[in-house]
Protein backbone atom coordinates (compact mmCIF):
# COMPACT_ATOMS: atom_id res chain seq x y z
CA UNK A 1 0.00 0.00 0.00
CA UNK A 2 1.45 3.15 -1.09
CA UNK A 3 1.37 6.41 1.64
CA UNK A 4 0.87 9.79 0.51
CA UNK A 5 2.58 12.60 2.31
CA UNK A 6 2.08 16.37 1.92
CA UNK A 7 5.84 18.19 2.45
CA UNK A 8 4.98 21.59 3.50
CA UNK A 9 2.74 23.62 0.37
CA UNK A 10 4.85 20.93 -2.36
CA UNK A 11 2.84 18.50 -3.99
CA UNK A 12 1.62 15.11 -2.42
CA UNK A 13 4.43 12.78 -3.33
CA UNK A 14 4.26 8.79 -2.75
CA UNK A 15 6.34 7.01 -0.57
CA UNK A 16 6.27 3.14 0.05
CA UNK A 17 6.16 1.71 3.24
CA UNK A 18 9.68 1.06 4.67
CA UNK A 19 10.02 -2.22 4.32
CA UNK A 20 9.37 -2.13 0.58
CA UNK A 21 11.52 0.58 -0.68
CA UNK A 22 14.67 -1.71 -0.04
CA UNK A 23 17.03 1.37 1.52
CA UNK A 24 18.08 0.09 4.63
CA UNK A 25 21.11 2.01 3.80
CA UNK A 26 19.51 4.90 4.04
CA UNK A 27 17.97 4.17 7.76
CA UNK A 28 21.15 2.57 8.44
CA UNK A 29 23.05 6.61 7.95
CA UNK A 30 20.50 7.97 10.56
CA UNK A 31 21.23 5.18 13.02
CA UNK A 32 25.27 4.67 12.51
CA UNK A 33 25.07 8.79 12.60
CA UNK A 34 26.95 9.79 15.81
CA UNK A 35 23.99 12.03 17.47
CA UNK A 36 21.98 8.78 17.26
CA UNK A 37 25.16 6.86 18.71
CA UNK A 38 25.55 9.36 21.67
CA UNK A 39 21.43 9.73 21.76
CA UNK A 40 21.25 5.99 22.30
CA UNK A 41 24.36 5.97 24.86
CA UNK A 42 22.40 8.99 27.02
CA UNK A 43 19.66 6.31 27.11
CA UNK A 44 22.18 3.20 28.79
CA UNK A 45 23.41 6.31 31.06
CA UNK A 46 20.10 6.92 32.43
CA UNK A 47 19.06 3.45 33.24
CA UNK A 48 22.17 2.68 34.81
CA UNK A 49 22.04 5.52 36.54
CA UNK A 50 18.80 4.93 37.86
CA UNK A 51 19.75 1.63 38.61
CA UNK A 52 22.48 2.40 41.11
CA UNK A 53 21.07 5.62 42.15
CA UNK A 54 17.66 3.58 42.91
CA UNK A 55 15.73 5.43 46.18
CA UNK A 56 17.68 8.23 46.55
CA UNK A 57 15.77 10.72 45.02
CA UNK A 58 18.50 12.25 42.07
CA UNK A 59 18.49 13.56 38.62
CA UNK A 60 22.52 12.89 36.95
CA UNK A 61 22.52 17.29 37.36
CA UNK A 62 21.40 16.97 41.11
CA UNK A 63 23.99 14.50 41.65
CA UNK A 64 27.65 16.58 40.03
CA UNK A 65 25.90 19.62 41.61
CA UNK A 66 25.94 17.68 45.16
CA UNK A 67 29.67 15.82 44.29
CA UNK A 68 31.12 19.00 42.82
CA UNK A 69 30.07 20.71 46.28
CA UNK A 70 31.05 18.18 48.73
CA UNK A 71 34.63 18.36 46.69
CA UNK A 72 34.67 22.15 46.82
CA UNK A 73 32.72 23.59 49.21
CA UNK A 74 31.76 27.24 49.07
CA UNK A 75 32.28 28.01 45.51
CA UNK A 76 29.83 30.28 43.49
CA UNK A 77 26.84 28.70 41.18
CA UNK A 78 29.28 29.71 38.53
CA UNK A 79 32.22 27.78 39.48
CA UNK A 80 29.99 24.58 40.40
CA UNK A 81 28.58 25.08 37.26
CA UNK A 82 32.07 25.36 35.80
CA UNK A 83 33.18 22.76 37.19
CA UNK A 84 30.36 20.44 36.61
CA UNK A 85 30.06 21.62 33.43
CA UNK A 86 26.61 22.18 33.54
CA UNK A 87 25.19 25.26 32.37
CA UNK A 88 24.78 28.26 35.19
CA UNK A 89 20.65 28.55 34.74
CA UNK A 90 20.58 24.56 35.43
CA UNK A 91 23.03 24.82 38.06
CA UNK A 92 21.27 27.43 39.61
CA UNK A 93 17.87 25.93 39.70
CA UNK A 94 18.82 22.43 40.60
CA UNK A 95 21.00 24.38 43.46
CA UNK A 96 17.35 25.97 44.72
CA UNK A 97 15.52 22.39 44.47
CA UNK A 98 18.42 20.92 46.50
CA UNK A 99 18.41 23.74 49.14
CA UNK A 100 14.23 23.59 49.16
CA UNK A 101 15.18 19.71 49.72
CA UNK A 102 17.50 20.47 53.01
CA UNK A 103 20.76 18.98 50.72
CA UNK A 104 22.41 22.25 49.96
CA UNK A 105 22.79 25.58 51.96
CA UNK A 106 22.70 29.08 49.65
CA UNK A 107 24.15 32.28 51.32
CA UNK A 108 25.47 35.28 49.45
CA UNK A 109 29.11 35.74 48.93
CA UNK A 110 30.37 38.31 52.13
CA UNK A 111 32.60 40.27 49.61
CA UNK A 112 30.30 40.41 46.67
CA UNK A 113 26.45 40.12 47.58
CA UNK A 114 25.67 39.25 43.75
CA UNK A 115 27.18 35.83 44.26
CA UNK A 116 25.18 32.63 45.69
CA UNK A 117 27.94 30.20 47.71
CA UNK A 118 27.17 26.57 47.81
CA UNK A 119 27.77 24.56 50.30
CA UNK A 120 26.57 20.68 51.47
CA UNK A 121 23.98 20.87 54.82
CA UNK A 122 24.90 17.38 56.84
CA UNK A 123 21.64 16.12 55.17
CA UNK A 124 23.29 16.74 51.76
CA UNK A 125 26.92 14.97 53.00
CA UNK A 126 24.92 11.74 53.92
CA UNK A 127 23.12 11.77 50.19
CA UNK A 128 26.50 12.38 49.19
CA UNK A 129 28.25 9.69 51.35
CA UNK A 130 25.01 7.14 49.97
CA UNK A 131 25.17 8.40 46.40
CA UNK A 132 29.27 8.11 46.19
CA UNK A 133 29.03 4.53 47.73
CA UNK A 134 27.03 3.85 44.47
CA UNK A 135 29.22 5.49 42.13
CA UNK A 136 31.35 2.31 41.34
CA UNK A 137 27.92 0.38 40.89
CA UNK A 138 27.02 2.73 37.87
CA UNK A 139 30.15 2.22 36.51
CA UNK A 140 30.19 -1.21 36.30
CA UNK A 141 26.43 -1.17 35.01
CA UNK A 142 28.15 1.06 32.07
CA UNK A 143 31.37 -1.15 31.76
CA UNK A 144 31.25 -4.51 32.72
CA UNK A 145 29.25 -5.91 29.35
CA UNK A 146 32.93 -4.72 27.65
CA UNK A 147 36.35 -6.31 27.17
CA UNK A 148 39.05 -4.58 29.92
CA UNK A 149 40.22 -3.09 26.60
CA UNK A 150 37.32 -2.20 25.23
CA UNK A 151 36.74 -0.43 28.67
CA UNK A 152 40.30 1.70 28.32
CA UNK A 153 39.22 2.24 24.86
CA UNK A 154 35.70 3.96 24.96
CA UNK A 155 37.11 6.06 27.97
CA UNK A 156 40.10 6.88 26.01
CA UNK A 157 37.76 7.85 22.66
CA UNK A 158 34.98 9.49 24.91
CA UNK A 159 38.06 11.50 26.70
CA UNK A 160 39.40 12.72 23.11
CA UNK A 161 35.92 13.59 21.96
CA UNK A 162 34.88 15.56 24.81
CA UNK A 163 38.91 17.21 24.47
CA UNK A 164 38.37 18.05 21.12
CA UNK A 165 34.78 19.21 21.07
CA UNK A 166 34.61 20.78 23.95
CA UNK A 167 34.28 24.45 22.65
CA UNK A 168 31.33 22.85 20.93
CA UNK A 169 29.00 23.63 23.53
CA UNK A 170 26.26 25.94 25.08
CA UNK A 171 28.06 29.37 25.94
CA UNK A 172 26.75 28.84 29.48
CA UNK A 173 28.91 25.83 30.22
CA UNK A 174 32.35 26.98 30.06
CA UNK A 175 35.10 24.73 29.69
CA UNK A 176 37.07 23.71 32.89
CA UNK A 177 40.64 24.35 32.78
CA UNK A 178 42.53 20.96 33.63
CA UNK A 179 44.95 22.94 36.09
CA UNK A 180 42.44 24.67 37.55
CA UNK A 181 40.37 21.32 38.77
CA UNK A 182 42.75 20.45 41.02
Amino acid sequence: MRIKRLLGNESLIERQPAETTGKEDDFRVLTDHPAHLIRRSYQVFLYAFDEAMAGLKLSPVSWIIIATTHSFPGLSVTEVARRAAVDKASCGRTASSLERRGLLRIKKSDTDQRQKLLDLTPAGELLYAKAFGRVERLRSLLLDDLALEEQHQLLTTLTVFLQATGKNTRPSIPAALESEMN
